[in-house]
């Protein structure tokens, strides 16, 4: 096993990246990747920086990746990007981690326009909610283990092989209310 490191949120670092891993095809590309803010800051009081950190992390930098290593996923491959249940605008029923919230909506919306780009291609995406998990994002309140999630996670992947097209899944398989 060879394990690549890279800043995601620094487009020469994945370039760099690309060209290193150039002649490898994956089967999946799998792109994870979430800050968060205090919950209570709404877009009235959030510093500028912060809004801007969680967009370029959560929302550009992963998009980033997936249009730089695209072409290194094979013809019948998936491309999953980690999304979250809150990136739902038709699910947001009680406000709260506004921020965090735009940032996976607008990672959706760029993972659709994506899919829209590449309407012909092959590929299965996917973007997946892994539920509230136990982590430094999600605390200690969360629900889920990392034990709970995780196997949930690469099962909905893996049932995913193949079928094409882009779908809003969570770690149970069920489809996620855009």
């Amino acid at each position: 096993m060879v394990v690549e490191r890279a800043d995601i949120t620094v487009p020469e670092q994945i370039a760099a990246l690309h060209e290193r891993l150039a002649r490898t095809t994956f089967d999946l590309l799998f792109v994870s990747a979430g800050v968060t803010n205090d919950p209570e800051e709404t877009v009235a009081d959030v510093p500028t920086e912060t809004f801007v950190h969680l967009m370029v992390t959560n929302a550009l930098s992963p998009m980033r990746v997936v249009e730089a290593l695209r072409d290194l996923v094979a013809p019948d491959g998936t491309i999953a990007v980690m999304s979250s249940g809150q990136g739902s605008v038709a699910n947001n029923d009680k406000g709260g981690f506004e921020v965090y919230r735009a940032s996976k909506s607008a990672l959706n919306q760029l993972m659709r326009s994506f899919a829209a780009r590449h309407a012909d291609d092959p590929r299965t995406l996917l973007l997946i909610a892994p539920g509230w998990v136990k982590t430094n994002l999600g605390g200690p309140a969360a629900r889920l283990t990392t034990d709970q999630s995780i196997p949930g996670v690469v099962d909905t992947i893996e049932s995913q092989r193949a079928k094409g097209g882009l779908r809003f899944l969570d770690y149970e398989g069920r489809t996620v209310r855009w």
